[in-house]
């Protein structure tokens, strides 16, 4: 009993720390947005537009390098939802190294990209209190300092700053931006889970069993000859964009997936789901049901250190097994525009005063 509670405890350490890579690439949140931006009426349009030019950062980095043909309205806002990334490492004219790391400092929050329900392993269901992991996971939603632990309590943060009348105009354009990211992180199936297993459920071990931060501490190859390894959470945050395009192509894939019939709103029943949590509990579905289902039962991945830093070139890692790419690129396009969909219902909702 004491060993259980031993495990129990340092598991929910773990998991109550921030250790999560961004989700969805650059890309991916672009798709999102964009797919939102197309569900708004001029009037909406102009509304945010209003709200994000009191962004600190709207000429170094939402307005700033537009591509040719995309209107600064449509830019700003896609760009918008980027920046909490962006801010994990600031670039940009007349930004040196002491304004870079004073914008990190003041903006970054690594701990509100994700929420870490936990997913136990079924085949040791008998060693930890899924339930008891959850609560460590879910409550409180705020740390000692008052600020969110997750993703969870930040978008509620973020939606009563928008809607109160209140709030300072850059305050609001900075909570605008993380809305907009925020949404899209949820719907990554592995920005919602983390993977908790015991030492012997891989080779070599799973050590220390404290859960995987969402797939960034296992490592797969897409195919067997791959000459480098990825985190299984790099493979998915890049699924729909994995060749970097630029942004017109981006742009091109968002028109053809919102004109395809099986994306239609009426093809979502989940969009009855409007809260946040519920949207978290989907994408912890798809984790257990798509993310970790491998051949036999359970995906095959090796185990990595917990370290930032982790070179996988000529790393022995087992390959994804055959059709695992192509249901992840289903699930990853389907998600990516029912974020766009739920962006788009939430700023509706939250921008009616503007």
């Amino acid at each position: 009993m004491r060993k259980r509670a031993t495990m129990l405890l340092l598991v929910g350490l773990a998991l109550a720390l921030p250790g999560r890579a961004a989700a969805w690439h650059k890309e991916g949140h672009e798709a999102v947005a964009l797919a939102a931006w197309q569900q708004l009426g001029d009037d909406q349009r102009a509304r945010v537009t209003k709200v994000l030019k009191a962004h600190p950062h709207y000429d170094v980095f939402l307005a700033a390098d537009r591509p040719d043909g995309v209107k600064e309205m449509e830019w700003a806002f896609v760009r918008a939802a980027t920046w909490p990334d962006w801010v994990r490492d600031p670039f940009g004219a007349g930004l040196d190294k002491e304004k870079r790391a004073a914008l990190k400092e003041k903006y970054n929050r690594p701990a509100w990209h994700f929420v870490n329900l936990p997913f136990v392993h079924p085949d040791d269901a008998d060693k930890f209190d899924a339930a008891a992991l959850r609560k460590q996971a879910l409550t409180p939603e705020l740390d000692e300092k008052g600020e969110p632990r997750h993703a969870l309590a930040a978008l509620k943060r973020c939606t009563k700053l928008l809607q109160a009348a209140d709030t300072p105009p850059e305050e609001k354009a900075v909570s605008l931006c993380w809305l907009l990211h925020l949404v899209g992180d949820l719907h990554q199936p592995l920005h919602a889970s983390a993977l908790i297993a015991s030492k012997a459920r891989f080779d070599p071990p799973f050590d220390p069993p404290h859960g995987d931060e969402g797939g960034n501490l296992l490592a797969i190859k897409v195919k067997e000859d791959d000459p480098k390894a990825m985190k299984l959470h790099f493979f998915w945050d890049a699924l729909g964009f994995s060749d970097e395009p630029p942004y017109p192509q981006v742009e091109a894939k968002v028109i053809e997936w919102l004109k395809d019939p099986k994306y239609q709103r009426d093809q979502f029943p989940e969009l009855k789901a409007t809260e946040f949590l519920a949207w978290a509990e989907e994408s912890l579905e798809l984790a257990k049901t798509v993310a970790y289902k491998g051949d036999d039962g359970f995906l095959k991945a090796r185990p990595l250190p917990r370290h930032p830093e982790v070179d996988l070139t000529g790393l022995d890692a087992p390959p994804l097994p055959k059709g695992y790419a192509k249901a992840a690129e289903d699930v990853a396009a389907k998600r990516l525009v029912l974020a766009g969909y739920r962006l788009a219902d939430q700023l509706q909702q939250v921008l009616k005063g503007e």
